[in-house]
């Protein structure tokens, strides 16, 4: 049985979240770019056995689908971590640089919540990775795919004080209600991702192969633009937005 990780015609609402009073001034993004379109870059981290006892069989499959698809197309893998490594740096705003913000696209299999991911967590040990300790997309990352339970459903987690998880990132992929860990789901989305879907339709398809009607699919964007993304070398890929205090979020209803 797999645990939770948290028709055609599908459901879609979009959502403008204005965050904060202050005023914003935009700012530019992913001003570490490097050759995108000649050489992307991808990273894939997961999570099976936990502390809390809570695992998660299937995650290594997920990423491992996942990553033959990105390694076969010729995208360079920038890193692969499993179970053996929970350091949250990897993530946050101070050292994110070499790691989750020095690709174009992260996959993340494992436990989430509408405000965090979770590498691990048994005290006095903690492996949350918060949202607002975050801060995506200045330096590379366009895309991330967050395959863990509720990790869209709060769009304002994103641009919450101290720091903007999106910040220069086109979009975040992930669940509104729970999700559930079938293995065959990374390479699903890979697989679309590499046939003219859009980001955000590849996600929601590739998911809706294995989920029920009583899961929704959630994506946030910096603006609705960044709806049009495919990947590099599929498709149109937007300039890096400027980064302001909108938020747009979709959401799909699986079959």
């Amino acid at each position: 049985m797999n645990g939770k990780i948290g028709a055609w015609a599908f459901f879609m609402l979009l959502v403008t979240v204005f965050v904060g009073t202050a005023c914003v001034i935009p700012v530019s993004a992913g001003m570490g770019d490097d050759s995108n379109a000649i050489y992307p870059e991808f990273g894939v981290e997961y999570k099976q056995i936990y502390n809390t006892r809570n695992n998660l069989p299937n995650s290594p499959a997920i990423a491992e689908g996942f990553y033959e698809v990105f390694d076969n197309a010729g995208w360079g893998c920038n890193f692969y971590i499993g179970d053996w490594d929970r350091d949250t740096q990897r993530w946050d705003w101070d050292s994110d640089a070499a790691h989750v913000d020095s690709v174009d696209l992260v996959f993340w299999a494992g436990h989430g919540d509408d405000s965090f991911i979770l590498l691990d967590g048994l005290l006095p040990v903690l492996a949350w990775v918060y949202f607002h300790d975050c801060n995506w997309g200045d330096q590379d990352l366009e895309w991330i795919l967050l395959h863990s339970c509720h990790t869209t459903q709060i769009p304002g987690e994103f641009k919450a004080w101290p720091h903007w998880a999106l910040n220069g990132a086109h979009l975040v992929c992930g669940f509104d209600t729970v999700g559930y860990d079938y293995a065959e789901d990374g390479a699903a989305v890979a697989n679309k991702l590499f046939n003219n879907y859009k980001v955000r339709h590849a996600w929601y398809f590739g998911l809706d192969e294995t989920h029920g009607n009583d899961v929704w699919i959630g994506t946030i964007g910096e603006n609705a633009a960044c709806g049009d993304d495919r990947i590099w070398g599929e498709g149109s890929v937007i300039a890096d937005p400027p980064v302001d205090s909108e938020i747009y979020r979709w959401l799909f209803q699986c079959n």
